[in-house]
C-alpha cells in the first residue's frame, strides 16, 4: 500500500519553532522570565527571510503586557550574553530621526535585509550551532 501524504497543518499567522536542542541548553533554561518574553517577541517577527531585522522596543513590549525600559535593556543584554541573539544594527537618535536597534536569532543564518542598513553581512552558517554533544 502506498503511504498517504499527510495534510500539512498551517498555523494561521505563522508559528515560532524553538529547536529542542536549544531548549535543552543550560543558558536557555536559565533565562530570566523577562528575557524569555523578549526572545518570544523577537521570534514572533521571524518569517524565515528576515533574521537580522527583528526588533524589541519599549512601545512594542506594551502590546505584550509592558516592560520597563531598564528591564528591556537588561533582557536584551542577557540574551546577547547567552548567545541567543546578536545585534545587527545599533539604535540611533539624531537630526535625521531615530531608528531602533535590530537583532538576529543566533541559531539561524542572518538574512539579507535590503534597506535596513545592517552593521553585519548576511551569513550562510548560524552563529550558534546546535549539536547533541
Amino acid at each position: 500500500m502506498a503511504k498517504k501524504k499527510r495534510d500539512r497543518v498551517a498555523a494561521p499567522g505563522g508559528f515560532l519553532a524553538l529547536p529542542k536542542l536549544l531548549m535543552e541548553q543550560r543558558d536557555f533554561r536559565e533565562l530570566s522570565p523577562s528575557a524569555l518574553k523578549v526572545l518570544i517577541v523577537l521570534g514572533s517577527q521571524y518569517n524565515g527571510r528576515n533574521n537580522g531585522n527583528l526588533a524589541a522596543t519599549h512601545s512594542m513590549m506594551d502590546v505584550w503586557g509592558g516592560m520597563a525600559k531598564a528591564t528591556l535593556a537588561k533582557s536584551l543584554r542577557e540574551l546577547q550574553d547567552r548567545n541567543l541573539i546578536s545585534k545587527t544594527r545599533e539604535n540611533r537618535r539624531g537630526r535625521e530621526g531615530a531608528r531602533c536597534a535590530l537583532f538576529a536569532l543566533t541559531w539561524h543564518t542572518i538574512d539579507d535585509c535590503p534597506g535596513k542598513d545592517l552593521d553585519v553581512v548576511p551569513s550562510i552558517i548560524p552563529q550558534r550551532r546546535l549539536s547533541q554533544a
